[in-house]
C-alpha cells in the first residue's frame, strides 16, 4: 500500500499533505457529531477495500451496520471479505483499553492502520469521578506513545479520536490531554460542524504541511466525502 491512507476526502487528503501518513500518530478532535468516528470508519474501510488490515480499538460501541454500509458503496469485494480485514477489540473500562494497546503489537506486523476510538473517553470518566486526572492523562499517553512505537517500528498508521473540554480563559473547546497527547502526536487536526451541515477539519499540528489551513467534508450514507463547493 501507499505511503498514505485516504481519509476518503480528496480535501482532507490534501490538507494531510496526501492522506494520514504513517509512523506517525494523528490525532482528530471535536465535539460530538463533528465527524471523528465517520472519518476513521471510512479510513478504515478504504484500507481494507485496498486489501490492507486495519485494527480498530474500540471504546465507544463501534456500529458495524455503518461499517458494512460504507463498505457496500466503496468496494467491489462482498462486504464479509471486506470486513474479514478489519479486527475489532472492544475495550469498556480504562483498563480494558490499556490491555487492548498493550495486545496491538501482537498484530501490528500484519496491519497497515489501528484506531483508537476514542483514547480519552475513559479518561473524561476518571477524571470525573475520582479527581485522578493527572494520572490518568499520563496513562493515555502511555497508551499513545505505545501505538507510536508500533507505528515507528512496523511502518503503519495510527489514527485516535480525542474529546474536548471548554476552555474558558480560550473562549473555545481544546482537546483533552492538552499538550501532553498532543506532544505525542505527530499530526492534530481540529474537527467541527460548519454551516449547511457540513464539516470543518483544521490543522493545527503537522511536521510538513502549514498550521491553520482547513477543509470541508460531509457526512453521507457512503462516509465522509468532500463538501459541495458554495
Amino acid at each position: 500500500m501507499s505511503e498514505f491512507l485516504t481519509t476518503g476526502s480528496d480535501a482532507v487528503d490534501d490538507l494531510l499533505g496526501g492522506g494520514i501518513e504513517r509512523g506517525v500518530v494523528t490525532q482528530l478532535y471535536g465535539p460530538p457529531a463533528s465527524g471523528k468516528t465517520n472519518l476513521t470508519l471510512t479510513a478504515a474501510v478504504e484500507v481494507a477495500a485496498a486489501g490492507g488490515s486495519v485494527l480498530y480499538i474500540d471504546t465507544e460501541d463501534l456500529s458495524m451496520t455503518r461499517f458494512r454500509d460504507i463498505a457496500q458503496a466503496r468496494s467491489d469485494e462482498p462486504v464479509e471479505q471486506v470486513a474479514g480485514r478489519l479486527v475489532v477489540s472492544e475495550a469498556m473500562s480504562f483498563a480494558e483499553q490499556g490491555e487492548a494497546v498493550k495486545d496491538a503489537s501482537e498484530l501490528a506486523d500484519g496491519v497497515d492502520l489501528i484506531v483508537l476510538d476514542s483514547a480519552t473517553g475513559f479518561y473524561r470518566l476518571e477524571r470525573t469521578e475520582d479527581s485522578r486526572g493527572g494520572e490518568s492523562v499520563r496513562e493515555v499517553a502511555r497508551h499513545v506513545t505505545h501505538l507510536l512505537s508500533l507505528a515507528r517500528k512496523h511502518d503503519l498508521a495510527v489514527v485516535i479520536t480525542n474529546q474536548v473540554f471548554t476552555d474558558p480563559d480560550a473562549d473555545r473547546d481544546r482537546p483533552l490531554g492538552g499538550n501532553t497527547l498532543e506532544h505525542w502526536t505527530g499530526v492534530v487536526l481540529r474537527l467541527e460542524r460548519f454551516r449547511g451541515g457540513n464539516r470543518r477539519a483544521t490543522l493545527e499540528k503537522h511536521r510538513s504541511q502549514p498550521a491553520g489551513e482547513s477543509a470541508r467534508f460531509r457526512i453521507t450514507d457512503t462516509g465522509v466525502e468532500d463538501a459541495d463547493e458554495r
